[in-house]
């Protein structure tokens, strides 16, 4: 099968630049004196291309209306990495958060294609008001040591 993604990446990326963003997954909830918290998995750092979500994006994740805050975010990550995901009620996973470097935070909403075998996959996020209470969460994991050697 041919992979027509990998032949227009060039052009894509020439036009509008992927970003560096920080992968937060879910890895369940925590319950803290009665309250539920999210617990996140070590950040993660990998290479996005955020897009507007277009018409057919839309469908896909079945939504009616898109806001300024709706976004679709092409993720690249090594293929043993777990694929991002929204919210799974059976796993008490509240879905996956990615920083931008601008600070804001993105909350996973869907889907929308699962190429995680090819070393990518096509994500609807959402902007959040706050960013997740990390408090519960392991340290980020940090790639190569203070002399810079992995």
């Amino acid at each position: 099968m041919m992979n027509l993604h990998s032949l227009v990446r060039g052009a894509i990326t020439t036009l509008h630049p992927d970003e560096t963003v920080t992968l937060r997954q879910s890895t369940g909830q925590q319950n803290v004196r009665g309250r539920i918290t999210p617990v996140y998995a070590p950040a993660q750092v990998v290479s996005a291309q955020i897009q507007s979500l277009g018409q057919n994006d839309l469908a896909q994740v079945e939504q009616t209306s898109s806001t300024k805050i709706d976004r679709k975010a092409y993720l690249y990550a090594p293929v043993q990495t777990m694929p991002p995901q929204g919210i799974v009620r059976p796993l008490a996973r509240n879905g996956d958060m990615i920083q931008r470097s601008d600070g804001t935070w993105w909350l996973v909403t869907a889907m929308i294609e699962d190429f995680t075998a090819s070393g990518w996959v096509c994500v609807g996020i959402t902007q959040q008001v706050d960013g997740p209470d990390l408090s519960l969460s392991p340290e980020p994991l940090i790639a190569g040591g203070a002399d810079g050697d992995a």
